[in-house]
């Protein structure tokens, strides 16, 4: 094996991007490139090659990961651009998330059902909603509809709430406003069926229907 390249960072100058028959490999700071003496043209003996990628690459990259997943639950697609960020070869990040999905660190049908109570709890949306939100996340989705089957909901009480909360309980007579109503409920996430319903249950509320 040939170190055919030795490239400064350019977020971090401090570091270098190892080449190695011309395929990235890892990257090391400029003390650890004259430890292992390493240098463009040269070859890197296997086992340094292996003690590199077990002792100081793979450990580096699994202490991130667990670092940023010690904040808060993160998505497979959230972890593995983080590390992706840092710099490392796909085949280390790889390896980091087969240990954190074994381990049960990085599980998102765990993370989806948080999301989807978490977010009932605190700002109510409709299904559709925290679907798309998902998605963006990188949840998968079966593993959506799968932690959406699982979570209790009641979009017709949510919406309902939300229109109280925006009518302080009064239904608007005008009907651009009513249309606007309807648009912010679309954009909550509810289906035509659950706004009507909750557009009834409000107007019943004030004795408007029987």
């Amino acid at each position: 094996m040939i170190v055919t390249q030795i490239k400064e960072q350019k977020k971090d100058p401090a570091m270098r991007n190892i080449y190695v028959d011309h395929r990235y490999v890892f990257s090391l700071p400029l003390q650890d490139i004259r430890y292992f003496k390493l240098e463009e043209g040269k070859e890197i003996p296997q086992e340094t090659f292996a003690f590199i990628q077990e002792n100081l690459i793979y450990i580096k990259a699994q202490d991130m990961a667990l670092r940023y997943l010690g904040y808060k639950m993160r998505t497979r697609a959230e972890v593995r651009r983080k590390l992706e960020e840092g710099a490392f070869a796909p085949e280390t990040v790889e390896r980091v998330m087969d240990f954190l999905e074994r381990y049960g660190y990085c599980d998102d049908l765990a993370y989806a059902k948080a999301y989807i109570k978490e977010r009932l709890r605190l700002r109510p949306k409709g299904a559709y909603a925290l679907k798309m939100e998902l998605s963006q996340r990188g949840v998968a989705e079966e593993q959506i509809e799968e932690a959406l089957g699982q979570t209790p909901m009641d979009e017709t009480k949510d919406a309902l709430y939300w229109l109280e909360k925006k009518t302080k309980g009064r239904l608007p007579a005008d009907e651009k406003e009513r249309r606007r109503l309807c648009g912010f409920l679309q954009r909550k996430g509810y289906g035509w069926d659950v706004i009507r319903e909750a557009f009834r249950l409000l107007a019943q509320k004030e004795g408007e229907i029987e």
